[in-house]
């Protein structure tokens, strides 16, 4: 069988499964009378259409737009209608942190000629940190919001110069949370607010939560944080990090995270899923990677194989 039908066959039982999955959700939904986040989109969408004629806002600005759904970018759309300079949207979907996507123009939002402009300089990495994060994602093209194929690796004007990568690389855990912890207490008076720890899920953030807490390193959790400074460092998931800046980023262990990422080897089958999945996964550690302007810790362990 050729590999492209093989692999064809081998997604369909899958999608089945989903679309299966999907109904039987929408039914239960529908017997108990309630509403998921889409239908509240969905929802306020209608109630936007419903009076065209007089729209109540002047101009409607989004920053972030790429982790919108199709029917969030609509409801925006709808505010403001194709009033002149009506709708500002920014975005890039190379740092895309949720799963979806969308073209502006299924959202009926037309940017041809010069309606749209392409924003090529970095203000925040330096070389040395954008070249080390772009180099996660080279490998992944991805459709930009206005349609555009864009290869992972792109062409990017810099203005910052000076920031460093660091990569530490212990035999055990143990070894590597204390390279991280003796890290963090050498940084200067008055660093902590500017600095913060980056994991990639939420057992993760628990197990450093302990530790920074355990040796009286204060700590802001991402979730709590609501953008007024804090002396503390800043704690939280790779997500949650998403339009930050700060001066010092620490990604412990943060080879588990590519690990969660890896492409598939060329000779072996992987289901569509699998495949944006992993490509997501990569995505996110690119963010949590360019959240830092002059510090970038990359903790890994090197575990030794069983017998050695």
């Amino acid at each position: 069988m050729p590999r492209r039908r093989r692999r064809a066959s081998l997604r369909r039982p899958h999608r089945q499964a989903v679309w299966a999955l999907y109904e039987a959700y929408e039914a239960l939904r529908i017997e108990r009378g309630v509403h998921d986040f889409n239908d509240v989109l969905s929802l306020a969408l209608v109630e936007a259409r419903r009076n065209t004629a007089q729209h109540r806002y002047a101009a409607v600005i989004v920053d972030e737009v790429q982790d919108l759904t199709l029917v969030g970018v609509r409801l925006l759309h709808a505010l403001v209608g194709d009033a002149p300079n009506g709708l500002l949207l920014v975005g890039d979907s190379q740092q895309a942190v949720y799963p979806g996507g969308f073209r502006l123009f299924d959202a009926s939002i037309d940017i041809r000629g010069d309606r749209g402009q392409v924003l090529r300089t970095n203000y925040r990495n330096s070389k040395e940190i954008l070249g080390t994060a772009l180099a996660v994602v080279a490998e992944d093209p991805f459709e930009d919001i206005d349609g555009l194929r864009t290869p992972g690796r792109r062409d990017v004007d810099l203005t910052y110069h000076d920031g460093n990568v660091i990569r530490v690389s212990k035999p055990t855990p143990a070894e590597h949370d204390q390279a991280l912890l003796e890290a963090l207490r050498d940084l200067p008076p008055g660093a902590h607010p500017d600095t913060a720890v980056l994991c990639p899920s939420m057992r993760a953030i628990g197990h450093y939560q302990r530790l920074l807490e355990r040796v009286d390193i204060s700590i802001c959790l991402l979730e709590h944080y609501d953008g007024r400074p804090v002396d503390a460092v800043k704690l939280g998931s790779y997500r949650r990090a998403k339009g930050l800046e700060l001066e010092r980023v620490y990604l412990p262990e943060h080879d588990a995270a590519l690990a969660n990422g890896s492409r598939t080897p060329a000779n072996a089958e992987a289901s569509e899923t699998e495949c944006e999945r992993n490509e997501l996964s990569r995505s996110q550690f690119f963010v949590a990677m360019t959240r830092a302007r002059d510090v970038l810790w990359l903790g890994s362990v090197n575990r030794q194989p069983e017998g050695r």
